[in-house]
């Protein structure tokens, strides 16, 4: 990750600063995938720090957007209900071919079965077409996409979702639209922005154990990059939303893009959600 990271798997070194941006959503109208019950994820314990991760292919092919929750019904009128879950696809193949277009005829990237922290490789769903899915990548640029044989992953679902807002200095936790937590939180400096966008979680490190470091009691690696810093303490400039040792920096505009909260609130928080849980940075 930016903040405090380091690469093949580094351990946490800028206390300063943290670059960690969150996953979109399903785009706007996309199509309500109908799947079976969510399958759990386990969060890992891993012994090394946060290192920035590597990616696969670099081609940028569409946008998620997020999936309103407030939807209009007669005139002069509107009803707040439930969001869809977020749709989870993990990877259930050696190496996960992503192309460009739902026909197979082009390769944009592929994905190892697992992430660099030995996390299970999973991807967000943004709309399906027959057998295949649009997926929002974990991979520069940020909002890449691309689609995937609906065979080769495992499909899941999250009622989860976190949403940042950097103007606030704010990270709520939603459950199916209703608020779990929010909490106030550090983000990046003018110089070292936290990107916006939709992300989504790919890799949770449990540091409770050595929870003296610069990511506090644990990091949620999230699928977003710097957009400044192309690489970071040998690492590619992953973001994070992760725990501090700097509590009293909190509310303020201090890292290199991750996000940093409470020790206490991240432990909620990532002993909650599972992998692919949708992350929305404003």
């Amino acid at each position: 990750m930016t903040d405090e990271t380091t690469p093949n798997p580094p351990a946490p070194s800028n206390p300063q600063g943290s670059s960690a941006r969150a996953p979109r959503t399903a785009e706007q109208r996309r199509k309500r995938l109908l799947i079976g019950s969510g399958v759990a994820v386990a969060v890992a314990i891993i012994v090394a720090g946060f290192a920035l991760l590597g990616g696969g292919g670099s081609n940028k092919v569409a946008q998620a957007t997020p999936v309103p929750s407030t939807v209009s019904t007669l005139p002069g009128t509107t009803t707040t209900t439930a969001p869809p879950k977020a749709v989870i696809a993990t990877t259930k193949v050696p190496q996960l071919s992503v192309y460009e277009a739902p026909d197979g005829q082009k390769v944009v990237t592929t994905f190892s079965a697992l992430t660099e922290y030995k996390q299970p490789r999973t991807l967000l769903v943004t709309d399906q077409q027959g057998d295949w899915l649009k997926t929002l990548l974990p991979m520069r640029p940020n909002d890449s996409v691309g689609w995937v044989k609906k065979a080769d992953v495992t499909l899941s679902d999250t009622p989860y979702e976190i949403r940042v807002s950097t103007a606030d200095h704010t990270v709520t936790l939603y459950n199916a639209g209703q608020q779990v937590l929010t909490a106030p939180v550090a983000v990046g400096t003018d110089r070292t922005p936290t990107p916006l966008g939709t992300f989504y979680v790919t890799d949770p490190v449990d540091l409770r154990t050595r929870s003296g470091g610069a990511y506090g009691t644990f990091a949620l690696g999230l699928s977003g990059y710097s957009e400044v810093l192309l690489s970071f303490n040998g690492g590619p400039g992953q973001i994070a939303l992760h725990g501090t040792n700097q509590p009293e920096l909190i509310g303020q505009n201090v890292s290199n893009g991750c996000i940093r909260v409470d020790n206490d609130t991240i432990v909620k928080i990532a002993t909650t959600v599972p992998l692919g849980t949708p992350v929305i940075i404003t």
